[in-house]
């Protein structure tokens, strides 16, 4: 007697995502009613912004008025994702550059933590992140970050914030991040500070994924 062997539904081919951030980011997708997102091309995603760093308290809009910045100090040209890309953020980071004064195009002295800025007491800033207007991330403290006290640390020298929950930011949604600064009595001449940002992601695939 022939054994009746089950064949599975025609007619879809998506695969099941496989890790909770890809999970993350099609299931708000489709909520935003953009179901196509889980044929797009997943990738690593990586944003960032710099702006001047002052020494006085204030708060520091990344991303906001993007447009008027321009790589190195930026490597996006808006604040929101295109159509197709959208992205988790997994990990948040601050730093400090310095750059040589009147060049053109301008050149990078260095790239450093607060620490080896000798700007520690930045650490005791806090930032927010909005999505169109919405707030997603409160009053977190840069101290997440700083060596001694991150979770994901594992050693003296690694100052990146590893979120506890998976944030998406979905296509063609604004996004901002203020960040409350303290003041410090000296900032380095020439210096500014810059948020980034990276996680699971996608891009737009129109014609296969790879």
């Amino acid at each position: 007697m022939r054994k009746n062997i089950s064949k599975a539904p025609q007619g879809n081919n998506s695969v099941m995502p496989s890790t909770a951030e890809i999970r993350k980011i099609v299931g708000a997708s489709n909520r935003f009613g953009n179901k196509g997102i889980k044929n797009q091309q997943l990738t690593t995603f990586e944003i960032f912004d710099y702006l001047p760093l002052t020494a006085g308290e204030n708060v520091y809009n990344f991303f906001q008025n993007v447009n008027t910045r321009q790589f190195p100090f930026t490597n996006i040209q808006e604040n929101r994702l295109q159509v197709g890309e959208t992205m988790v953020i997994n990990r948040i980071w601050f730093s400090i550059i310095t750059i040589i004064k009147d060049t053109s195009p301008v050149q990078i002295a260095s790239v450093q933590t607060f620490e080896q800025a000798g700007l520690t007491a930045i650490y005791l800033s806090q930032f927010t992140w909005t999505n169109d207007n919405n707030r997603v991330l409160k009053d977190l403290s840069l101290t997440n970050q700083q060596a001694e006290f991150n979770r994901k640390g594992w050693n003296t020298d690694n100052n990146v914030f590893h979120l506890e929950t998976d944030i998406t930011i979905q296509p063609l949604i604004r996004f901002m991040c203020p960040l409350h600064k303290v003041a410090q009595a000296i900032v380095p001449e020439n210096s500014f500070i810059g948020c980034h940002v990276a996680g699971v992601g996608t891009l737009l695939a129109p014609k296969t994924t790879y």
